[in-house]
């Protein structure tokens, strides 16, 4: 009988071992937890989050861009496709006539927003001249006669990076007389509608800051680092 108690003794207490170390462990595990998201500045509390989102948003005009997104800012979901449209667009971009380019990753958790890497801004005026059908419209409309519209369409299809000598032919060739006003037209109707609207809507003050092959590739890798960050707490 004593021998059966001890025995069940034994085992109570083995048990509560048992059952000690499980309590222990848990109590650990909850403890080694943290309830809350940091970074760099922002310190989140993640039970009172109820959606994280990826995002990313960019200012992306190239020359080539149709006339109603030239400007215009975009922001979509934040995913590895999203980086390859980037890296294809930014290729494209470097060999453009024009272009103003800036990108922000970034995270959204329910509606407070945190940044997760901001490019450089990558900058490059417009500053190609041709003589367009945008030019010669509105050269028309001014009243050129039938003579200076054709003299001057001789030119369409050459480009000039050389805004004086630009105007220069215009005003020969369509038979102008040169001032104040063709100074300032002529140029900004030599750059397309595309270009026009590009300058019009810019600070002119901005630094030309031209993009490279270094550019890109700098800008992939931080935007991977960026969907890594967000990848490692959803």
């Amino acid at each position: 009988m004593k021998l059966q108690e001890s025995i069940y003794k034994v085992l109570v207490l083995f048990m509560l071992i048992v059952l000690s170390v499980g309590v222990f462990k848990l109590v650990d595990e909850s403890s080694s937890r943290t309830d809350f998201y940091e970074y760099k500045n922002s310190k989140i509390n993640l039970l009172q989050v109820k959606r994280i989102t990826p995002r990313v948003s960019y200012y992306a005009t190239m020359a080539e861009d149709k006339a109603e997104e030239i400007n215009r800012k975009f922001s979509t979901i934040f995913h590895k496709k999203e980086i390859q449209n980037i890296e294809e667009f930014l290729i494209l971009a470097k060999n453009s006539e024009f272009y103003n380019i800036e990108i922000v990753a970034y995270m959204m958790f329910d509606k407070k927003e945190i940044e997760l890497y901001k490019s450089d801004r990558f900058f490059k005026y417009a500053g190609q001249y041709s003589v367009n059908d945008n030019l010669l419209k509105t050269l028309n409309n001014y009243g050129i006669d039938k003579f200076q519209y054709k003299n001057l369409s001789t030119l369409k299809g050459k480009i000039y990076t050389d805004k004086e000598k630009f105007v220069n032919d215009v005003v020969m060739y369509a038979k102008l007389k040169k001032g104040s006003w063709t100074d300032e037209n002529i140029p900004k109707l030599g750059l397309g509608k595309n270009g026009i609207k590009f300058m019009n809507g810019i600070n002119q003050e901005i630094k030309e800051n031209h993009l490279e092959d270094k550019d890109i590739k700098n800008i992939i890798v931080n935007l991977e680092k960026a969907l890594s960050v967000y990848e490692e707490i959803k």
